[in-house]
């Protein structure tokens, strides 16, 4: 995928301030800050608009490594003291993840800016679907692979504690992957009646017939597990279906909508006006 191309599947100034507010509000429901992907994105909404020397380069280094510099946590410490700056709420909030890292400041990974790239794009498609399905518009028609579409895009997450494993698919991809999960799931359940009939016509417990009800009873758990994934999955897309539309959100929270802001926002818009002296040195990483 080039480079315009990428950027068009990246998420709009609008879009940006909806996910912000999501990520606000998660981190407001469990009391705590917000995570490493909202707090990127605020670092992108502020990077977007005029700052210091010395925040902009602080910022646009976080949004690339997830490294948080000296002078990045200094610039907006001033900030939030001193009642005067516009965007005060967002630097708050930036702040306070910045002093949840503690000492750990370096970069989160080689790959944090590509792999929140791909997870903007992913919850841009999926907030479309919703709005959809919340406006009655119904779903779009399934896309294929040779289809002309946006990057595919395919996460996995495995939390070791619980054992959790959690997926990030694009919208055709996951519309392919849960094609191919009912139909397996159709194969199981078709090979679980077969065993059962196979099964009844031999003699009550003899080993073949206790053998076809342990593959039966083995295939009906497999099938079990792969519908869960469908229902799930069907429920994500279309629950807001049954409910009855309600007014549009209103995503302000005091931001401005003059404008005067980019309309796309991403880890290259919005730098290269205002901060073309980024891209020095890097040293004062902490």
């Amino acid at each position: 995928m080039t480079a315009p191309d990428r950027d068009h599947y990246l998420p709009g100034r609008r879009m940006y301030e909806r996910l912000i507010d999501d990520g606000i509000a998660a981190a407001n429901a469990h009391g705590g800050v917000v995570d490493h992907l909202t707090a990127r994105r605020l670092a992108i909404w502020l990077a977007a608009r005029p700052q210091t020397p010395e925040l902009a380069q602080g910022l646009v280094r976080f949004v690339r490594t997830g490294a948080i510099t000296h002078s990045m946590k200094s610039q907006l410490r001033v900030h939030t003291r001193s009642g005067l700056y516009p965007h005060l709420p967002e630097a708050s909030r930036l702040m306070e993840y910045c002093i949840a890292r503690g000492a750990d400041r370096g970069p989160i990974g080689l790959d944090f800016g590509k792999t929140c790239d791909q997870i903007d794009r992913a919850d841009m498609v999926l907030a479309g679907l919703r709005e959809r399905v919340r406006q009655r518009q119904g779903l779009p028609e399934p896309t294929w692979p040779d289809a002309a579409g946006p990057q595919v895009i395919a996460l996995a997450r495995r939390d070791p504690e619980s054992q959790m494993v959690s997926l990030i698919l694009d919208a055709a991809t996951a519309n392919i992957t849960m094609y191919a999960v009912s139909a397996y799931a159709g194969d199981r359940e078709a090979h679980v009646r077969e065993v059962e009939q196979s099964g009844e016509k031999l003699p009550q417990d003899s080993y073949g017939r206790r053998n076809r009800q342990a593959i039966a009873a083995r295939e009906t758990r497999v099938a079990a597990r792969l519908r869960a994934i469908e229902r799930a999955y069907r429920t994500a897309i279309e629950h807001d279906a049954a409910v009855s539309p309600e007014p549009a959100p209103n995503y302000s929270l005091g931001r401005p909508r003059d404008g005067a802001g980019v309309e796309r926002l991403d880890r290259h818009l919005g730098f290269s006006a205002s901060y073309s002296a980024i891209g020095g040195s890097q040293s004062d990483a902490c």
